[in-house]
Parts: structure tokens; sequence; C-alpha cells
């Protein structure tokens, strides 16, 4: 689908809304889902967003959504429930607007202050403290509230300079 224009036939054929490539799915916080999703998203924007876009959008993704998988179930047995994550993406002039909420436990407090990359031991890399790094790096006007029992998370990842030419 490529961006169109809609036309309401009763106001003199005047524009009323521009519709763009979306994606919505409602789906499981468990790695193979978000794989399955991951491939899904690219496909969905493939023919009308670039390489790059989708390479900083799988990347940021994959860091959201298996930190969902990974930090917050629902409970810490055998049985925990798996947390439900809704992610809706919307292609527009500037880049693709994303927002994903979930119903697993709060972001941590830190997770959103502005950091840099951990410190670099040659012998001794750290095994975290990238992934909030590179979502912050890779996203424009990232933000995130918890309302009851809701995560809330919202960011756009902008196009490059060639795509906003184009």
């Amino acid at each position: 689908m490529t961006p169109s224009e809609r036309r309401d036939p009763g106001i003199g054929n005047r524009p009323s809304a521009l519709t763009q490539p979306m994606f919505h799915r409602v789906l499981n916080a468990h790695p193979m889902v978000v794989r399955d999703t991951l491939h899904d998203v690219r496909q969905r924007f493939s023919a009308e967003v670039g390489d790059d876009t989708l390479g900083r959008l799988e990347l940021v993704l994959a860091e959201v959504m298996n930190n969902v998988a990974e930090h917050a179930p629902l409970s810490h047995t055998e049985q925990a429930r798996l947390p439900v994550i809704h992610l809706c993406i919307v292609r527009h002039s500037s880049g693709l607007a994303c927002a994903l909420t979930d119903d697993g436990v709060s972001l941590p407090d830190d997770c959103l202050l502005p950091r840099g990359l951990p410190p670099m031991i040659a012998d001794d890399l750290p095994e975290g403290g990238f992934g909030w790094f590179l979502i912050q790096d890779l996203t424009q006007a990232l933000c995130y509230y918890r309302e009851e029992s809701r995560n809330y998370l919202a960011f756009s990842i902008p196009f490059t300079q060639l795509e906003v030419e184009a």
C-alpha cells in the first residue's frame, strides 16, 4: 500500500486524510513470537521504507520486546504468565511512529535516564547495559509511563535524509 489521499465526496472532493502503511499486532512476550513479529514488520514496510530505517526499527523493537519477554513475566514460577504486548507502527512523513504497551512489571526508574555506553574493559565486556543506550540513540521523542497495570512506550524512528528527500 502506498500513501494516498482519501477523498470525501460530500465536501467537494477535498482530501480528508492521508492514509499510510500501518502495522498492529497483539502478541505474547515470547522470544520466538517476538522474532516472527519482527519479520512481519519488515515485510509490512519493506516496499515503502529504506533498509537503514527498517534496520534501526528492528533493532529498537527487538530490544524493547525482548526486554519485556526477559524481565517482565508476571511471576517467577514455572507457570509464569507471559506479558501481552500491543504493538502499533504508523508510517508518517518523517519516519515511523511506534507505540507499545504491555501488562508486565514496571520499567525500572533508571532505564530512561540519559546514558552512555557501559565501560569497555577488553577482557571483561559487560553482559548488559547496551540495550537502553541503543534505544535512546536510535529513537526520537522517546516517552514512557505506567498507568494501573500497563506500561506505555512511544517513540519515532526518523527517516534518513535520503528518504526524506525522495
